[in-house]
């Protein structure tokens, strides 16, 4: 009978899990393969497995410097100029807004690395053939990494159950990417629990995800040619009404930090344990709001992120979107959520010296310490949670999933029930409803509704305004709909190929 002469990659992290000192014996002795595997499946820890793959998405999608920055940074939602007080980084940043990134861009790079993790974390859960429901939960979570990682970069490097580390992943691309992932989505589904924490895989967040997945699976056949098929936006009218549960609520409910508590459009998140499990967004605070704004005692932040005056003005005066007096930040600290504009003042009304933010960016490069609008999205959870704040990071919400079932019923012709949808929403942020709706003004009521959630790249290249010209950016090539695989990459896996338009594309 064949013996171990190696580990495999799934059972070398299994034992970081086990405290078994016989099975450690048995597998450095002459143990028979497949009896060393038995033992080892037996003693694994599918909680500990999955807790990890969860985790694996604490960097990539609330980070500024991740891929919450690829799909805002690149869009007319967020700049990020250099200041007197920094922020050049050698143009990594400027290079995003300005569509002029290589494959060299360092955030590139470790965007790339992080999702590509998460794939390999959870396929290592499947190596050891689990119950079907956390198989489910295992497939789904991958599924979602893979998006991501087809969405930035069309094309996923993906090694099938059973896997040889010494074999390079195959690659699949486009359209039959998408497909791939649609079909794992759709798989798992029945093994999908009806009810969970929102931020746990369910049957409402494989729903809720089966609708952006169709809504978008015309863009990756050819993202500068996007396609709608009637039998794609049904799915998604279908996925749409299959959740169960949710409804719309007070907007900031959503965003401060007892949002996994209260509020109602929760579909997926990424979870946070005040005072003990971040995952990145506190950085999207420190990078954003000027030293003088105070995140804590000790002082406030760096003083980057941006947003435009164009994309501002898109909203009404009375929109609760825009400006909110939050309970939690304005008796403590003196300003508003929503953005931040004009001069600023302290918890007792004072103005503070200096702090006058203009709308206008005038320059990307050589901009003062208080050109640009600072948008706060999530409410920060003041105190001593600052740097491990309670929000939840949200990844699918209830009122993006009726955006996107309007926007199928506009594409299918129906405007009528399209508008009532997205009426519907924009009545609950306190503005006056559409007299008409089209793919114009549902593009920038998506904007107004999802402004800083990691959406507007993929909205953009969605509606073909990606590659226009806007506010410190030129028109750009429609290459620029795909970011460039890491050059390292390319050369290490032969069955990856450049995308085209960047240097090495064949």
């Amino acid at each position: 009978m064949k013996q171990i002469k190696f580990l495999t990659p799934a059972i070398f992290l299994i034992l970081t899990f086990s405290s078994c000192t016989k099975l450690n014996e048995d597998l450095y002795s002459d143990l028979a393969a497949d009896r060393a595997r038995a033992e080892i499946v037996s003693k694994v820890n599918f909680t500990a497995l999955l807790d990890q793959v969860y985790r694996d998405m604490d960097n990539p999608f609330p980070g500024y410097d991740q891929a919450f920055g690829l799909q805002e940074m690149s869009s007319d939602e967020m700049v990020v100029p250099s200041r007197p007080s920094g922020w050049d980084n050698n143009g990594i940043f400027r290079e995003m807004h300005q569509h002029t990134w290589t494959q060299d861009n360092s955030l590139i790079k470790s965007v790339w690395l992080n999702l590509n993790r998460g794939v390999f974390d959870a396929s290592n859960i499947l190596e050891f053939k689990p119950p079907a429901n956390v198989a489910a939960e295992a497939r789904f979570l991958r599924a979602y990494f893979m998006y991501e990682i087809v969405d930035l970069f069309n094309q996923l490097p993906f090694r099938e159950v059973g896997f040889n580390l010494l074999e390079k992943p195959k690659v699949i691309k486009g359209k039959e990417a998408i497909d791939f992932v649609i079909s794992e989505v759709e798989a798992v589904m029945k093994d999908l629990p009806a009810t969970a924490p929102d931020w746990k895989a369910s049957k409402n967040a494989a729903n809720g995800f089966l609708t952006r997945l169709y809504l978008n699976r015309g863009v990756y056949a050819d993202p500068g040619n996007p396609t709608f098929a009637s039998t794609d936006l049904d799915k998604v009218i279908q996925h749409a009404d299959a959740i169960t549960g949710k409804q719309l609520n007070f907007y900031w409910d959503n965003f401060g930090p007892n949002n996994g508590q209260i509020s109602k459009e929760i579909v997926f998140s990424v979870e946070a344990i005040g005072g003990t499990r971040a995952h990145g967004l506190q950085f999207q605070w420190y990078a954003t709001l000027p030293g003088e704004i105070k995140l804590s005692a000790s002082g406030g932040g760096w003083n980057g992120l941006c947003t435009l005056k164009e994309f501002y003005n898109k909203y009404e005066t009375n929109d609760i979107r825009r400006y909110y007096e939050s309970p939690i930040t304005k008796p403590v600290y003196g300003y508003n959520v929503g953005f931040l504009v004009g001069q600023q003042y302290d918890q007792n009304g004072q103005p503070i010296p200096n702090v006058n933010l203009t709308p206008e960016v005038p320059t990307i490069i050589g901009a003062t310490l208080y050109n640009g609008i600072r948008p706060l999205k999530y409410i920060p959870d003041l105190g001593p949670n600052i740097n491990r704040p309670d929000n939840d990071w949200i990844l699918i919400r209830w009122a993006d999933v009726l955006l996107m079932k309007a926007e199928a019923l506009l594409r299918k012709g129906d405007e009528p029930a399209a508008r009532a949808i997205v009426n519907q929403i924009r009545t609950s942020r306190n503005v006056a409803a559409f007299g008409t709706l089209n793919l114009d003004n549902l593009l920038d009521e998506r904007g107004r509704e999802t402004y800083w959630e990691g959406m507007r790249r993929r909205d953009l290249i969605r509606f073909k305004k990606f590659n226009q010209p806007w506010e410190l950016k030129p028109a750009s090539q429609p290459y620029r709909n795909v970011f460039p695989i890491p050059r390292e990459d390319v050369l290490a896996n032969p069955n990856l190929t450049q995308n085209p338009g960047y240097p090495g594309a064949r």
